[in-house]
């Protein structure tokens, strides 16, 4: 049954295996429906009633929650009012927790989702490691069940001490399965490496010995990018908080060139989608501010709409995708959140040469993005290049003219 929220506050710790079945007899939403139901059902026993009473069939799905956190999440089942999910989830817990409630969720048209009933599980009985399996009465919002509406859950809690990967690490897996319970598998003969900042010159740093007595090589984050880009023949994928058209990613090159590399970053992303090449990129849409003169502008100055006209009418395929808050909220609270809430991924995907006539996924990851203000070097000299290497490129939204004063007083 379920548990009222007079609950103990426990550390769940551990792993948590999780299995959200199926509903049965979901409230019917429809006050005309509810009606009609208690006049049918009025006039018959407690027998004979769920035969009469007829029920209009929603759009349900269910979150599973601790506290300030939703840790997963079923699909929506359309049309339905018994709707079975048999979706299963591996969850790391490490939080406090008295309950974990799962929420019923019914999605309108006209006004998004709302929650229509809950289940609550007390997290002392959860920390046993009992297998629990069980069709749970769903609350309604104001404390009282709702009649014959049941959601079948099944948990197996593991706590962190009781697991040997905890103890013994990845590496020391005798299997060698990696990470477990992630979305893709784990694959074998991949590659990962590290960058100091987007351009690191030649012997300007000290070696660094690895395990195996080798020096590690340090390498130059934007000429890969660059190098990456220019010799892709399948796809270019770019995801970002901010992506200009009008930077440059190689300014002192440590090697030849292919061709384009020497392109603003607009161009060469333009010169390869006309090879043939699909170019997609997702950017931040950033939230519109207005000046003195009515002239709009990214209130971060992400340079979103600019690269975005740069790219129209070309075979690059732009998206900005701005971050919605609920439209339950007031319109300054929308207005705040659009802005402090952003798409703060920085990742861009190329196909490569491996080996013979195969391609394979080469990601950059991390956090530098394809924007003014993010070249730098070990020695950090940003000031002393401003008329060169730093040309255009300084960023200060607090001093937007501190560039140029900067360069009169250097020279």
């Amino acid at each position: 049954m379920a548990e009222n929220s007079a609950n103990p506050l426990i550390l769940l710790h551990g792993d948590l295996e999780l299995e959200i079945s199926e509903a049965r007899a979901l409230p019917d939403l429809s006050r005309l429906n509810r009606l009609l139901n208690s006049l049918r059902v009025g006039s018959h026993g407690d027998q004979e009633r769920q035969q009469h009473v007829r029920r209009r069939p929603i759009n349900a799905y269910v979150t599973v929650s601790v506290p300030e956190a939703t840790v997963a999440r079923t699909r929506v089942i359309e049309n339905a009012i018994n709707p079975q999910w048999g979706e299963k989830f591996f969850v790391f817990l490490c939080h406090p927790v008295e309950n974990l409630e799962f929420k019923l969720k019914v999605v309108k048209k006209t006004n998004g989702a709302k929650v229509k009933g809950k289940v609550k599980i007390s997290a002392q009985r959860i920390a046993t490691g009992e297998l629990i399996s069980e069709y749970f009465p769903l609350i309604r919002q104001n404390g009282k069940q709702y009649r014959d509406c049941t959601l079948k859950i099944e948990i197996k809690f593991t706590p962190f001490d009781k697991n040997p990967l905890y103890g013994q690490s990845i590496p020391s897996d005798p299997e060698h399965a990696g990470v477990r319970h992630t979305y893709f598998p784990l694959r074998k003969g991949c590659e990962l490496r590290l960058y100091q900042d987007a351009h690191v010159p030649n012997g300007i740093l000290p070696e660094i010995e690895q395990e195996d007595r080798r020096v590690f090589l340090q390498h130059n984050c934007f000429e890969d990018i660059c190098f990456a880009i220019a010799e892709a023949q399948r796809l270019i994928y770019i995801a970002g908080w901010s992506v200009f058209c009008k930077i440059r990613l190689v300014r002192e090159p440590s090697r030849p060139l292919p061709g384009g590399a020497n392109l603003t970053l607009g161009q060469l992303l333009k010169y390869k989608s006309e090879e043939g090449v699909r170019v997609l990129l997702l950017i931040w849409e950033d939230q519109p501010s207005c000046d003195k003169f009515g002239i709009t502008s990214g209130v971060m100055q992400t340079h979103d709409e600019e690269t975005k006209r740069f790219f129209e009418g070309s075979y690059v395929t732009c998206v900005l995708t701005p971050r919605c808050a609920s439209k339950k909220l007031s319109l300054m609270k929308q207005l705040v959140l659009r802005t402090m809430f952003s798409n703060h991924q920085k990742c861009i995907l190329v196909d490569t040469q491996a080996v013979g006539n195969y391609r394979k996924i080469t990601a950059f990851l991390g956090g530098f993005d394809l924007s003014d203000g993010r070249y730098d070097t070990p020695e950090h000299r940003l000031f002393r290049d401003l008329d060169t290497v730093f040309k255009d490129d300084f960023r200060n939204r607090t001093l937007p003219d501190l560039a140029s004063i900067l360069v009169k007083h250097l020279v």
